[in-house]
């Protein structure tokens, strides 16, 4: 396998618009830092408002997380929808779920409205679950669904598994629509020349070093603006102290030849494709891409944690070797490529949306996991700046406020170190954590 991110290799067979990077100081109505998920979805929310709106990426748009994502766009990311429903209670987790639904609505819909070329693909989603305990997570999450009010969502046991996907040791499954897949470099390098068609400046290979005021610094410019949301990954403390809240899951991807007829036949016998993973804590996930390759991807519940990045292939090797043991008659699979990601995450897997007191221009959004997630809280920051989103405010300021309830406090990372804080969060967030919520009244605004 080589390593190197798949998404790369896609974008070398197609054209998009050059953004050199910026070196001259400049001004504008509104600055947006970072060219994922978030920025970019913040970025559409100002076409033909009027604005005048500058983007910098201090990669390619989409170099970072975003792009090296396996494309999912579903609500489920960190946390299933049961989790949600011990931690916050029915209603609530009602309104949280919404968020990455909107997401995915408004994803989809700018996709097919822009004509974006980047392999969308209508993909229920299946959550596998492993042993005893994988039963009994399905079993929570048919009963969490059906007291939220969805209706679509179909369950299988061992045997009805069979007939939708070629795979043994699986305990059940609960499967439903509304999902999609796509290939998430190519979707935010469409919707870049979307933005530059529409006026606005884009500067690549940018990268902010300060933050002074009003005004971004980078190595050979500066950009002026009456508003700034910062939507990056890996903050730095030197920008904000809001990195303390910022915490690094890594995962590894691979992807396989294209399959054959026999292949897809047996991954997917009713013909059917869907995007899967599992109830273990550090899952393994897969689907198909638009010309029949295989994603498959996962970690270890070392090297998710870890500080840095690590690069061994290894870790991807023993996720294949898990896939096989799950699907021993695709064992020639050949997968030929292979790349590490670290995405950011907060203490309780759940987004940041803060705007500091001392800084009421500046929007930071972090922690995003999974392009829904990312979509609607770049959204929802932009929408806050045009004065559109007071709704939103007071549904989820509760949530994704920095000022929320946290079971552990980020000083404890001073003394056991941030990745030991996170492996302990993040299994206390998935599953035994129980939320305390604020009334309206007890809170400032905090967005």
């Amino acid at each position: 396998m080589v390593n190197q991110n798949w998404w790369i290799t896609t974008l070398m067979i197609k054209e998009h618009k050059y953004c050199p990077p910026l070196t001259k100081a400049i001004k504008c109505d509104v600055l947006i830092v970072g060219g994922g998920f978030s920025g970019v979805s913040a970025a559409a929310e100002f076409l033909r408002k009027g604005l005048s709106v500058v983007l910098i990426e201090k990669n390619i748009i989409g170099g970072s997380s975003s792009g090296r994502s396996a494309g999912f766009l579903t609500p489920d990311s960190e946390l299933e929808l049961h989790q949600l429903v011990r931690r916050y209670g029915t209603k609530a987790a009602a309104e949280i779920w919404e968020a990455p639904c909107r997401g995915i609505d408004r994803i989809v819909s700018n996709i097919r409205t822009h004509d974006i070329q980047c392999g969308l693909l209508q993909q229920d989603s299946l959550f596998l679950g492993l042993g005893a305990g994988g039963k009994e997570a399905v079993a929570s999450e048919r009963e969490c669904r059906e007291s939220v009010g969805f209706t679509d969502q179909r369950t299988y046991d061992v045997n009805q598994l069979k007939g939708i996907l070629g795979a043994q040791g699986y305990t059940a499954g609960i499967r439903y629509g509304g999902t999609y897949g796509i290939n998430p470099l190519m979707c935010l390098q469409g919707f870049k020349d979307l933005l530059v068609e529409n006026g606005m400046q884009v500067f690549e290979s940018t990268e902010m070093e300060r933050l002074e005021d009003h005004t971004a610094h980078t190595h050979a410019g500066s950009v002026t603006a009456e508003n700034i949301i910062i939507a990056v990954d890996k903050l730095s403390a030197s920008i904000s102290p809001l990195a303390h809240e910022a915490f690094h899951a890594q995962t590894f991807l691979s992807v396989t030849e294209p399959l054959t007829d026999r292949e897809l036949g047996i991954l997917f016998p009713s013909g059917e494709q869907m995007q899967c993973w599992d109830s273990k804590l550090v899952y393994s996930y897969f689907r198909l891409t638009g010309d029949n390759r295989l994603l498959l991807g996962g970690g270890t519940p070392i090297t998710t944690f870890l500080k840095d990045a690590y690069n061994n292939p290894g870790v991807i090797k023993r996720i294949i070797k898990d896939f096989r043991s799950h699907f021993p008659a695709l064992n020639d699979l050949s997968f030929i490529q292979f790349w590490p990601g670290q995405i950011d995450v907060t203490r309780d897997l759940l987004p940041v949306i803060a705007k500091p007191p001392e800084h009421p221009h500046v929007r930071f959004i972090l922690g995003c996991v999974g392009i829904p997630w990312a979509t609607f809280c770049g959204s929802f920051a932009a929408r806050s700046i045009l004065g559109e989103a007071d709704e939103d405010y007071r549904k989820y300021f509760n949530y994704f406020s920095n000022r929320r309830h946290f079971t552990l406090p980020s000083s404890l990372g001073k003394v056991i170190g941030k990745p030991a804080l996170f492996s302990l969060a993040n299994s206390w967030a998935k599953f035994y954590q129980v939320d305390k919520l604020r009334s309206h009244e007890e809170t400032e605004k905090e967005f």
